[in-house]
């Protein structure tokens, strides 16, 4: 269910909120809540300093390394001295 909020936005941003609405043949709230979608997971990403390399392996690459991390964590050798 949405709820009814208001905003204030400048002249120009109404003016692109428009053009995007007929262009995208689609409501108002359907392009801020499209944008706000696309910048919070925009900047969620670069907040987040990992996500800087979501995307730079191919999935096969990705998976073997990800095997390999998990495999030398399983097989390390720890001596404790008592």
């Amino acid at each position: 269910m949405r709820k009814a909020i208001s905003f204030r936005f400048k002249k120009n941003t109404l003016i692109t909120l428009a053009r995007l609405e007929q262009r995208l043949h689609t409501t108002k709230t359907d392009v801020v809540e499209q944008a706000l979608t696309f910048y919070a997971d925009k900047k969620l990403k670069s907040d987040n300093p990992l996500m800087k390399y979501a995307g730079a392996f191919s999935d096969e690459d990705a998976d073997a390394m990800l095997a390999t991390i998990k495999q030398s964590r399983r097989n390390k050798t720890i001596k404790a001295k008592l």
